[in-house]
């Protein structure tokens, strides 16, 4: 039996709800909740699916203009950002209160599509509809990608933002991958990391390259989004430096996806789809998107790189045109 519990957080605008995890007793999922000032029963609620690192708060941030959830409540729908089990307003279960060396990589691909499954259906309920929007960012996109492929009929449109299917990348493959054999995850990678303020701005700078990071973002950005994510976990002052907990399924994960094993068939994905990305993304890449593109099924489909822009895009000074490209998507009613 699912229970729902309702909390205040950053603003009137913004609730959370809590409901059971398929399959997993002892963890409770978290789900952000924004709505617009004028509702337009036409257009379906939008879900928001985020990456391996960042949980859902990434689409909320308390910095004027810099929350997606608000840009596309704007247009009239209500707008849903899940945080995937082990994430942010998720953070619970046993698995994440143990050392992480005593699991696996937790939150895997299987756990992340029940959850989206469960969120899902709530918000199916809740607003007495047959099919939602669905807006995916980076593994988030994985994860999207497959439950529309499972439920389709339960999707009205798909948006992946940043979006990996099965390009190999070495890049990535050096960071996570076994020293031993890189198409496997590093075997000392337990169940969750810890990701400091510093790893933040060393990600992000990865991706922005040559360029100066204020040509991307605006200072201080990553200090939000740190005490954003790490205000969400307990734990996070215990450390030293200060760190939150994220899982590592996603990056076991990852591992298929760059060593060129698909995690989902898009020939299944057959509702209208929209792929976007930044110019400067070094995870999402251009010829990904484009062998993506050509073997999603939708007859209704396309492609957008939005320069300049790094993988963070949603929460960098060219945000703007992003929010613009997935209002433009899900403007109007479903066709």
């Amino acid at each position: 039996m699912t229970r729902t519990r309702r909390d205040a957080i950053s603003d009137d605008a913004t609730r959370v709800f809590h409901i059971d995890a398929l399959g997993a007793d002892d963890i409770s999922l978290g789900i952000l909740e924004k709505t617009g000032a004028a509702r337009d029963t036409r257009l379906p609620p939008a879900l928001l699916v985020h990456g391996a690192t960042f949980g859902a708060t990434l689409f909320d941030l308390p910095v004027p203009g810099y929350s997606l959830m608000s840009a596309l409540a704007q247009a009239g729908r209500t707008v849903y950002a899940l945080d995937i089990r082990g994430y942010g307003n998720s953070l619970s279960g046993g698995v994440m209160e143990s050392p992480p060396q005593m699991h696996p990589p937790f939150a895997r691909l299987k756990d992340a599509v029940k959850d989206i499954e469960a969120a899902a259906a709530f918000i199916l309920a809740r607003e007495q509809i047959k099919a939602i929007d669905i807006v995916g960012f980076s593994w988030g996109t994985v994860a999207a990608a497959r439950y529309a492929t499972e439920f389709p009929h339960h999707v009205a449109r798909l948006a992946l933002y940043a979006p990996l299917y099965a390009e190999v990348n070495e890049m990535w493959l050096a960071r996570i991958g076994d020293p031993d054999d890189r198409t496997r995850i590093d075997p000392n990678i337990g169940a969750y990391r810890l990701v400091t303020q510093a790893d933040i701005v060393q990600r992000w700078n990865s991706d922005i390259g040559a360029a100066e990071p204020g040509i991307h973002r605006d200072h201080g950005l990553p200090e939000v989004i740190f005490e954003t994510l790490s205000a969400l976990d307990p734990k996070s002052r215990s450390h030293v430096p200060p760190a939150f907990r994220s899982p590592t399924g996603a990056l076991a994960d990852l591992v298929s996806i760059f060593s060129g094993r698909p995690l989902y068939d898009p020939a299944k994905i057959v509702m209208p789809t929209l792929l976007v990305r930044g110019a400067n993304d070094t995870t999402s890449t251009d010829s990904d998107s484009k062998q993506l593109l050509s073997a999603i099924a939708s007859a209704k489909k396309e492609y957008r790189v939005i320069a300049p822009g790094s993988h963070f895009l949603c929460a960098e000074k060219n945000r703007a045109e992003l929010y613009e490209c997935l209002n433009e998507f899900f403007g109007g009613p479903r066709d």
